[in-house]
């Protein structure tokens, strides 16, 4: 199987659009607010720890689309790495406080005949695009904040709370700061 309109994982210093997803399309982070905070907070560190800019991002039920430049140096997958084990194991803790047994089994469904690992939220892979052109950038981040109306969650993007369609259209950064005023290979 080739790896057509993909890039090499360890691509460095380029704008990627993102998705990952969790095992079986579980909607774990419908569960309720608690299991995006804990996504939102892996994200605002991961900006900082790995100097990246957040140009887009939508957090849906169960996958995660993200749009970032990442400076010369900075691996997306060790950004992706770092963001799906402390999510992974923040999320299986907040299920087990929570009392979400119905998740937790399928959590540690998903982990059957994997050594060492006793819960699995995330797909092993997760998908990535080089973005080299403004219309690709544009045409993704409609794609994203459209993602939730789609889904019949909202009536309009900016309406959905875990989505950066809030930053562009209502210029509220309150959740994420996002990078809006961008260049594709350029950080802002």
């Amino acid at each position: 199987m080739g790896l057509r309109g993909r890039t090499l994982f360890g691509s460095q210093g380029h704008t990627f659009f993102m998705t990952t997803s969790v095992v079986g399309h579980a909607k774990v982070f419908a569960a309720g607010d608690q299991y995006y905070d804990i996504l939102l907070a892996s994200l605002r560190y991961l900006l900082n720890e790995h100097a990246a800019a957040l140009i887009a991002y939508v957090l849906m039920p169960s996958h995660v689309h993200l749009i970032m430049a990442l400076p010369e140096g900075e691996s997306i997958s060790d950004l992706m790495r770092d963001f799906k084990k402390y999510t992974s194991t923040r999320i299986r803790q907040q299920l087990e406080r929570d009392g979400q047994d119905s998740f937790l089994r399928i959590l540690h469904h998903n982990a059957r005949g994997r050594r060492k690992q006793v819960f699995k939220l995330w797909k092993d892979r997760f998908d990535d695009l080089v973005i080299e052109s403004e219309k690709t950038l544009t045409v993704r981040v409609e794609y994203m904040h459209n993602n939730p109306v789609r889904a019949g969650l909202v009536s309009n993007p900016e309406d959905w709370k875990y989505s950066s369609a809030r930053n562009y259209l209502r210029d509220d950064h309150t959740i994420l700061p996002v990078t809006t005023d961008w260049a594709v290979g350029t950080r802002a």
